[in-house]
């Protein structure tokens, strides 16, 4: 009666395969991965032929290149390397911002944020509670263009409704008198023309000029501060309503 023996050994080129993935695997910097070699345990009936022995061998099971794919070389495993038995690679780190990078980020969210601040803050002081009482039944389109320009440039004394020995806009509700002299006229008059299709303007005159929109033109000599506009500002307005909606950026 024949015996089997029992115990199972690797065989010497089987133990220097193994050896020669662990150092390729720790050459390339990775770690050791098996990918489910085939152990075949060879016996013999016959007695006095040895023990039985334990061998590595290529996974016949999986399609031809696989291992090759799986180890990143065509054609086959890493050099050095029994079938079977895959470097695997440590993955590469994610890139990171530079400081200066992310500085600059953070800056200019700050002044974006300061610039939304200052906007919201303009167009709430266009729309502040000016007392508009004096001005008469002016059209309601003008009553607007006054508190815009009022708020924004410190709330000057109005005149809206009223009489004029001469044609004006003043009698139709559709003039205004801004009680101002030198640069604070400027500044309204500049403002007033910049935003002329949203408050519904049909000219401007300031300082003994007239601007209906493309450039000032000299105006007589009429005799006195009022009478050439130096002491005030007067806005003349169109008869229908306007439809845009003014803006603080025009005026600077």
């Amino acid at each position: 009666m024949s015996r089997h023996r029992s115990s199972a050994l690797l065989t010497p080129s089987a133990q220097a395969a193994l050896r020669n993935g662990v150092t390729a695997a720790a050459v390339t910097g990775g770690s050791l991965g098996l990918i489910a070699p085939a152990i075949t345990l060879v016996t013999s009936t016959e007695p006095g032929t040895g023990p039985a022995v334990l061998q590595l061998a290529a996974d016949e099971s999986r399609p031809a290149g696989a291992a090759a794919v799986a180890a990143g070389r065509p054609g086959g495993a890493a050099p050095g390397m029994p079938p079977g038995i895959v470097p695997v690679t440590a993955p590469e780190a994610p890139d990171r911002m530079d400081a200066a990078g992310l500085l600059k980020a953070v800056g200019l969210a700050d002044l974006a944020r300061r610039a939304e601040e200052e906007h919201a803050a303009r167009e709430a002081a266009a729309r502040c509670d000016v007392d508009l009482g004096g001005l008469g039944r002016v059209k309601p389109w003008v009553a607007a263009a006054a508190r815009f320009l009022s708020c924004r440039y410190g709330h000057p004394d109005l005149i809206g409704v009223a009489g004029r020995g001469r044609v004006s806009d003043h009698p139709r509700g559709l003039a205004l008198d801004f009680m101002v002299r030198g640069e604070r006229g400027d500044r309204i008059a500049e403002c007033a023309l910049r935003n002329q299709q949203a408050l519904g303007i049909t000219y401007v005159i300031w300082e003994q000029r007239i601007n209906y929109g493309d450039g000032w033109e000299p105006m007589g000599n009429r005799g006195n501060d009022t009478e050439n506009h130096v002491d005030h500002v007067h806005i003349s307005f169109a008869g229908t309503a306007p439809t845009g909606t003014p803006t603080v950026e025009l005026c600077g």
